[in-house]
């Protein structure tokens, strides 16, 4: 780990949402070098890898949902995609994807509250880091897929210890039987390196 070893801890034991964003706005500057370099974080490239299997990067517009310092629209435009837009409760770390020009759109928003955007906007929503302990809950699903255009996809990942605790297969199963979405693929993969985590890696069909 880092000279920072306990900052992981307290992002994932924060006790409220104003804890962990304070957590987050101080840690905006050396996020990438601890996520990225130090801890071996595979999320962000998972994600990206396999929405593109699924849709024409050129001709989609894509909301990069808790978007952090930005590292996943970074890669979604090496990866060809034109239309990017980001939301992070963040504004530490917003100011960070800022410089990363990779964005058309950034706005600062609460993913656990309805979210400010237009049913049917995006045709492609990336999800990655966000639905973990003391995150984001998995209710918040419901509004990424109305975001989302019917035919639509989301890229998304779920800490596994989280997909187990928060029950979040029963939130994807219920809304799946209630014409809200289908599963095209559940995957498990490496989240980061470091603490041996996995992630289970969502690709969903918004209808």
């Amino acid at each position: 780990m880092s000279d920072r070893p306990d900052i992981h801890e307290k992002v994932l034991n924060a006790s409220s949402t104003s804890e962990l964003m304070e957590i987050y706005d101080k840690w905006a500057l050396v996020y990438e070098e601890d996520v990225a370099e130090t801890w071996g974080y595979h999320g962000p490239s998972v994600t990206v890898g396999t929405l593109i299997e699924f849709v024409d990067p050129e001709s989609s517009a894509v909301l990069d949902a808790g978007c952090g310092t930005g590292l996943v629209g970074v890669l979604l435009q090496q990866a060809g995609f034109k239309q990017i837009d980001g939301i992070d409760y963040s504004e530490g770390m917003l100011e960070q994807a800022r410089l990363k020009g990779a964005y058309q759109a950034l706005e600062k928003m609460d993913m656990n509250q309805a979210l400010t955007i237009a049913s049917d906007r995006y045709d492609a929503v990336t999800c990655v880091g966000t639905f973990t302990g003391s995150h984001v809950r998995p209710q918040a699903l419901k509004e990424l897929v109305r975001i989302t255009k019917p035919g639509g996809v989301l890229s998304c990942t779920v800490r596994s210890d989280y997909w187990h605790e928060a029950n979040f297969s029963q939130v994807v199963s219920d809304m799946e039987a209630g014409g809200e979405l289908k599963v095209e693929r559940i995957e498990e993969h490496p989240y980061i390196i470091s603490d041996e985590s996995t992630c289970r890696l969502l690709l969903l069909r918004a209808c």
